[in-house]
């Protein structure tokens, strides 16, 4: 446990971990994910398990720990379906444990397009046409699981939801400069 990371303690990491079952001993293998807007994603093995920790911002937003919640939430909830996702393995949803909510995840193979595509994904339209071709499979997935079957109906208004998001988009723009 010798990489600093800013907004993890990785002894109460550790500790919250113990009292979950979530394997022993030391966590080893930490690596920092780059490329994510803001929030602080770090993947460590533990117990010959291999985990990534999502948590808010260093200078988290109003809504930040609330937005841990609900990712957690509608992980747990796609769990079971055909909508490609990390596995969500355990969430706390009390920010006093380490500052912020958080949680754990499965790790997934995969890259952050933002950070630039392989150059398999550059070069070949055969690896293009598959990875447009897989998006679209996704959404449609998504598009497919009945929200209040998996617990969902409450999530937010749905009613108006287009109407309301340049306001809050809005908002959260603004929010930037704070």
């Amino acid at each position: 446990m010798s990489l600093d990371v800013p907004g993890v303690d990785l002894a109460v990491l550790r500790g919250w971990m113990d009292g979950r079952g979530l394997g022993e001993g030391d966590l080893t293998g930490l690596e920092l994910i780059a490329g994510g807007t803001q929030n602080v994603l770090l993947r460590f093995t533990r117990g010959g398990r291999t985990y990534v920790l999502r948590r808010p911002p260093l200078h988290k937003r109003a809504n930040s720990d609330e937005t841990m919640r609900r990712e957690a939430r509608v992980l747990a909830a796609i769990a079971g379906t055909p909508v490609p996702h990390p596995g969500l393995i355990a969430a706390e949803a009390d920010p006093e444990v380490m500052g912020a909510a958080f949680y754990l995840m499965e790790p997934i193979d995969g890259f952050n397009a933002t950070l630039g595509l392989p150059e398999r994904y550059r070069n070949d339209p055969d690896w293009q046409h598959s990875m447009g071709l897989s998006m679209a499979d996704a959404i449609a997935a998504l598009a497919n699981v009945d929200h209040v079957a998996v617990g969902l109906g409450d999530l937010g208004k749905w009613e108006g939801w287009a109407e309301r998001q340049v306001g809050r988009w809005r908002k959260q723009l603004d929010g930037y400069s704070e």
